[in-house]
């Protein structure tokens, strides 16, 4: 009796036991965590209305570091760090009206749907990009209006980061 007792709790015991993966699904979120960085430097144009019609005026390069963290399976936070930055190249007039500057470290939250992710600082719109595993593709555009219109933006799918082993 004590043998078929043993026989049939052991198998009991261990049939709800499962393997674990060592492959486990990770959140889209999670799978994008980790530092990015600009192979190359990534073009900025300043804009404003100060002339009137909203206009480019200016352009500068950086290149920056990226250190993306999952705070929920589709959310991300963004933490941008500056490498370097290139002198302005003045392409237009602003009448005198100064620059928004871009104080570093930045800090966005993304939302991650799919293959995509719209970052946003204190819930305006910023950036919407594309990613794979190693890369992420994609246009900054911010604008501030207080008195007049201004900010900053890049030319379409031209901020490229490749990730960091």
């Amino acid at each position: 009796m004590k043998n078929l007792l043993f026989i049939i709790l052991v198998p009991v015991m261990f049939w709800g036991c499962k393997k674990s993966s060592s492959t486990a699904n990770l959140s889209v979120a999670r799978q994008m965590a980790g530092k990015w960085t600009t192979p190359n430097y990534v073009t900025f144009y300043y804009s404003s209305d100060g002339c009137g019609g909203y206009a480019r005026y200016s352009s500068f390069k950086m290149k920056m570091n990226w250190q993306i963290t999952a705070i929920g399976d589709n959310a991300i936070n963004v933490e941008w760090t500056l490498v370097s930055m290139t002198g302005q190249t003045i392409t237009g007039s602003n009448c005198g009206l100064p620059a928004a500057p871009i104080a570093f470290p930045e800090e966005y939250v993304g939302i991650v749907t799919g293959s995509k992710f719209s970052m946003d600082q204190n819930q305006m719109l910023q950036g919407v990009f594309n990613f794979t595993t190693d890369n992420i593709t994609g246009t900054m555009s911010e604008k501030d209006c207080q008195i007049y219109c201004g900010g900053y933006a890049t030319d379409a799918n031209t901020f490229i980061l490749t990730r960091v082993n």
